[in-house]
C-alpha cells in the first residue's frame, strides 16, 4: 500500500498500533473515555482524513474505536469518513465464523453512522467465485488471492443485510465495473430513523398524551418534507428535560443528551449555536433568527406624597438649588458693595434687609413661593440703584421658574405619573430585576457573556416549579422569558395567558438574538443532505410561511396579541371624582 500511495504525492498517515495494548489497555484517568493509544489515531482525524484503511483481526473493537474518537471533544475535524478494512492472511477466520462476525458487526449501532465501509474477504478459489457473482470465466485464476469486497445495505428495513460489491485479484484487477463507495444516503429506502425534540410552539406542536399524538409545528413540517425526500421514517423519543444537558463523559439526557449517546439521530426542534454542547453534537447551517425578549411588570402608579416634587426633573431641582445659593450669594455680595461704597459718605447705619447671607437666603427662598421682599412696598427704607435692578430681575427670574413648576403641578394633577418602565436591558440590571423562565435554556447563550448589564442580568435568574411560576405572574415582582420568531410571533409559556398579560409589558428591547440550527450526532452522515434541504426551504421562505401556518392552526390570536399590544396604553374614559383623587 505505501508503495503504491507514494508516488502519487498524497498525504497520508502510516499508524501501527500493538494489538496487546489495543486488547489490554485501560482507560485513562479521564472524564471521556480514552485509551493511551488514541492520540496517534487523533492526529489524522484532526488532520482532516477523510479515508482509512485498516488492516486488523480486531474488527468489532476498532468498529468502536473511530465512532467513539469522533464524538470525543478532542476531535474538531467533523466530516463522513471513508472504511475499508483489509484481511491479514496468515490470520484468516473459518469462512463461517467470518460470516457471523460481518453479520454482527453489520447489527452493531455504529453502522448508522459509517455508510460507507467496505470489508474484503478472501475467497477460496475460482469456482466459488464465479458462482457467488456470476462472473465470466477467468483462466488460471484457482492459485491467485481472490476478495470479495463487501458491505452493509445502510437503508431500507433490512438495514444490516449484507452486499457484495465486486471481486478483485491482483492479475485482472476489478471484476466489474462499479462505484465501491456507493450514494447510500440520498435515497434511504424507509429506513427509520430516531428524532428526538420537545414541544415549543410554533416551532414544534407536540401533545404526547393524545391517542394518536400530535406532531405539528414548522421544524415537524421540515423534517416531514426532508423525510419525503430522501425517503426515511421514524419514530419519536423523549423525556421530561426538554434540551436536556450533555455531561463531560458523553452521556447526558434531554434532546441534546440523547443524540449525544446516539440514542436519537437528530433534534427536530431548532437550538441555538452554544459552545460546549458543540463539542459533542454537530450543528446544520443556520435556517432562522430568534431573539429571547422579556416581558416585565407594568409601571406602578408613583405614591401621592410624590406630587409636589414630579412638576420638576431630578435635573430641573438641582438647577432650583443652585440657583438659590448663587442668587443668594450675588444678592448678598451685592448688599455688602452698594453699603461700603454708595452709602459711605451719609457717617450712619442705613437699615439693610440683606445685611446677612442668612437673611438673603431668606428673601431669595421667599422669590420661589413669589413673596416679594417688604422694602419692596415699604419707600421709607433707603435703597440704592443696583439693588433695586437686582431685586427686580430676581422677581421676574423666578416668577418664571414658579410659573413653569405651575404648569408641571397642572400637569401631573391630570395625568397620572407612573414609574419607569423596564423597556432595556440596562434597565433589568439596574434595577435588579429578577426574571425567569419555562427552563433555563435561555442562560445558556449569555451565561459566559462579559458584558456587564448581562452578567447582572444572569446573577437575577430564578426557577422553580410550574406552579410558582404561575403565581409570579400577577405579583408585579417577576419578569418572564419569550422567544420572538422570524415572523413576529412569539413562544409564550403555558402559565402566561391574557388575564397575566393584564400585569406584564413587552419590553422594548431584546435580551440576546441568536441563529437557530438542527443538531445531529458529531460526524453523523446525514448532515450534507440536512444543509442542503434545508438551504432549499430557508431560500424558499417556507419557514417563514409554516410559522404562520402554525400560529393559525394551532396558537391563540388572542394570546400574541396579549402580547403585541401590551404596551399600547387605553383610554378607559371619564371616571367619578373619588376621595384619592382629591388627596
Amino acid at each position: 500500500m505505501l508503495d503504491f500511495l507514494s508516488p502519487l504525492t498524497l498525504p497520508f498517515y502510516h499508524i501501527q498500533l500493538s494489538l496487546n495494548e489495543l486488547k489490554n489497555s485501560v482507560p485513562l484517568n479521564a472524564e471521556f473515555e480514552e485509551y493511551p493509544w488514541e492520540q496517534p489515531l487523533l492526529e489524522p482525524i484532526n488532520a482532516g482524513c477523510l479515508a482509512f484503511i485498516i488492516q486488523t483481526t480486531q474488527i468489532q473493537l476498532m468498529i468502536k474505536t473511530f465512532p467513539r474518537m469522533f464524538h470525543s471533544p478532542k476531535s474538531i475535524y467533523r466530516a463522513n469518513r471513508k472504511y475499508l478494512y483489509l484481511p491479514i492472511e496468515n490470520n484468516l477466520m473459518p469462512e463461517y465464523v467470518y460470516e457471523k462476525t460481518v453479520q454482527e458487526i453489520f447489527s452493531m449501532r455504529e453502522m448508522d453512522i459509517m455508510p460507507d465501509i467496505v470489508f474484503a474477504k478472501i475467497l477460496d478459489g475460482r469456482n466459488k467465485t464465479s458462482k457467488q457473482l456470476n462472473i465470466f470465466n477467468v483462466s488460471d485464476a484457482e492459485e491467485e488471492i481472490v476478495m470479495e469486497l463487501i458491505t452493509h445495505k445502510y437503508v431500507g428495513t433490512n438495514k444490516q443485510d449484507r452486499v457484495s460489491l465486486n471481486l478483485w485479484n491482483d492479475r485482472v484487477g476489478f471484476f466489474h465495473d462499479g462505484n465501491l463507495y456507493p450514494d447510500k444516503k440520498s435515497n434511504l429506502m424507509g429506513k427509520k430513523l430516531v428524532v428526538t425534540g420537545l414541544s415549543y410552539e410554533p416551532l414544534t406542536v407536540i401533545d404526547w398524551n393524545k391517542e394518536p399524538q400530535t406532531y405539528d409545528g414548522l421544524d415537524l413540517q421540515f423534517m416531514f418534507q426532508w423525510a419525503e425526500k430522501i425517503n426515511f421514517t421514524y419514530e419519536f423519543m423523549h423525556d421530561e428535560n426538554f434540551y436536556g444537558e450533555i455531561w463531560p463523559n458523553g452521556s447526558g439526557n434531554g434532546a441534546l443528551g440523547f443524540t449525544s449517546m446516539d440514542l436519537a439521530d437528530y433534534v427536530f426542534v431548532a437550538t441555538c449555536i452554544w459552545e460546549y454542547e458543540h463539542n459533542f453534537l454537530d450543528y446544520s447551517t443556520t435556517y432562522f433568527q430568534s431573539s429571547v425578549i422579556l416581558v416585565s411588570p407594568k409601571p406602578k402608579l408613583l405614591p401621592g406624597w410624590l406630587v409636589p416634587v414630579l412638576p420638576f426633573s431630578h435635573g430641573m431641582w438641582i438647577a432650583v438649588v443652585v440657583s438659590v445659593f448663587v442668587c443668594t450669594t450675588i444678592l448678598y455680595a451685592t448688599s455688602v458693595a452698594s453699603m461700603k461704597v454708595l452709602g459711605s459718605g451719609t457717617g450712619e447705619a442705613v437699615a439693610n434687609m440683606y445685611s446677612t447671607w442668612i437673611e438673603c437666603l431668606f428673601r431669595t427662598s421667599g422669590l420661589l413661593v413669589l413673596q416679594v421682599p417688604s422694602d419692596e412696598r415699604d419707600w421709607s427704607t433707603p435703597r440704592y440703584v443696583p439693588m433695586r435692578h437686582l431685586v427686580t430681575w430676581l422677581i421676574l427670574f423666578y416668577f418664571v421658574v414658579t410659573t413653569a413648576y405651575s404648569g408641571g403641578l397642572a400637569t401631573v394633577l391630570t395625568v397620572p405619573r407612573y414609574e419607569k418602565p423596564i423597556d432595556t436591558v440596562h434597565d433589568l440590571a439596574s434595577r435588579d430585576a429578577k426574571w425567569t423562565g419555562i427552563y433555563d435554556a435561555y442562560l445558556v447563550s449569555i451565561k459566559d457573556s462579559v458584558n456587564r448589564d448581562i452578567q447582572q442580568v444572569v446573577k437575577n435568574w430564578r426557577f422553580d416549579s410550574l406552579q410558582w411560576l404561575k403565581s409570579k405572574t400577577t405579583t408585579g415582582d417577576m419578569s418572564f422569558a419569550l422567544e420572538k420568531m422570524l415572523g413576529g410571533h412569539f413562544f409564550i409559556p403555558p402559565f402566561i395567558d391574557e388575564d397575566a398579560m393584564d400585569h406584564l409589558r413587552i419590553m422594548k428591547e431584546d435580551l440576546y438574538t441568536c441563529v437557530c440550527v438542527y443538531v445531529t450526532r458529531k460526524g453523523s452522515p446525514l448532515m450534507p443532505s440536512l444543509n442542503k434541504w434545508l438551504m432549499r426551504a430557508r431560500d424558499a421562505g417556507l419557514f417563514h410561511y409554516w410559522e404562520n401556518l402554525m400560529v393559525r392552526t394551532h396558537l391563540s390570536s388572542r394570546r400574541q396579541l396579549s402580547v403585541i399590544n401590551s404596551r399600547m396604553q387605553y383610554d378607559d374614559g371619564p371616571q367619578k371624582l373619588q376621595i384619592h383623587h382629591i388627596v
